[in-house]
């Protein structure tokens, strides 16, 4: 008679740790199966932050690229322009210091003379000789 109980109460307690057991194993793996997902997670994250930081790198390296495209245009223009003031008015400016007449007052004369001589200080001394 004993030995049933002993062996009734040793069998319910097996169960009891054996289902114990069980649903402590499955939240094991839930709880790693989340923590996987968590990293997964992260991972993924890192990813788009650093692609991030590269579009950055790389709008940034196309702002300084159209910069340099557009300084180069304007350079460009402006001597061309600056060229063809030059080609208009330089022969006219020639004319004036060598014959200029007395009527013209002499303050007038030298403030032109001299915003020439600025501006054409403005171009290489080899602009438009040499072909690029």
């Amino acid at each position: 008679m004993i030995q049933t109980i002993f062996l009734i109460v040793l069998s319910v307690l097996s169960i009891t740790f054996f289902f114990l057991f069980y649903i402590q194993k499955k939240k094991n793996i839930q709880i790693l199966a989340q923590t996987i997902e968590l990293l997964m997670m992260q991972e993924e994250n890192q990813k788009h932050t650093k692609t991030e930081k590269e579009q950055f790198n790389e709008d940034f390296l196309k702002f300084i690229s159209d910069s340099r495209e557009y300084a180069f245009k304007y350079i460009e223009v402006t001597q061309n322009k600056v060229n063809s003031f030059i080609n208009d008015v330089g022969p006219v400016i020639d004319y004036l210091e060598a014959y200029a007449p007395p009527v013209l007052a002499e303050t007038q004369r030298i403030s032109l003379v001299d915003g020439y001589k600025i501006i054409k200080t403005i171009l290489p001394e080899d602009y438009g000789k040499i072909d690029t």
